[in-house]
């Protein structure tokens, strides 16, 4: 299996989809109806070689973007030229930015350190939580 492949999303490859099913993590980024995973992948050049094997991409900022690999492909395109790394997401935890600054707790932060310096600047936020009864405003 290609080293560019994160070992979580790797371990996920090589487990049976049932037992993946019972798993907390392993299952996370897996569409079990298009039996496709959504990949975080780390690229230079361009997309169109993992697009012509059947992903489909979405280009972010910085060389990141995300695809939809159908799950017999998945070692094909990690296996690109264009593909420097492949990782799965992550089920987020509400508990998880404990003892950082939350900047620093977010999957973005190292995304922030490079140009175009993403901010975040001009851009609203609503939070509903579970403790605000919210149809009472």
């Amino acid at each position: 299996m290609s080293q560019k492949i994160e070992n979580q999303l790797r371990l996920a490859l090589e487990t049976p989809e049932g037992v993946r099913l019972q798993t907390e993590d392993l299952n996370v980024g897996f569409d079990t109806a298009a039996q496709s995973w959504e990949v975080i992948v780390k690229y230079h050049g361009s997309l169109e070689a993992a697009r012509q094997l059947g992903a489909v991409a979405e280009e972010l900022i910085a060389g990141y973007a995300i695809l939809t690999v159908p799950d017999n492909i998945v070692e094909s395109v990690a296996n690109l030229e264009e593909i420097e790394y492949m990782e799965k997401p992550k089920r987020f935890y509400y508990n998880q930015t404990t003892g950082m600054l939350p900047r620093e707790g977010s999957c973005i932060y190292p995304v922030t350190l490079q140009d175009p310096y993403l901010t975040g600047r001009g851009v609203l936020a609503a939070v509903l939580d579970s403790g605000i009864y919210y149809t009472r405003i």
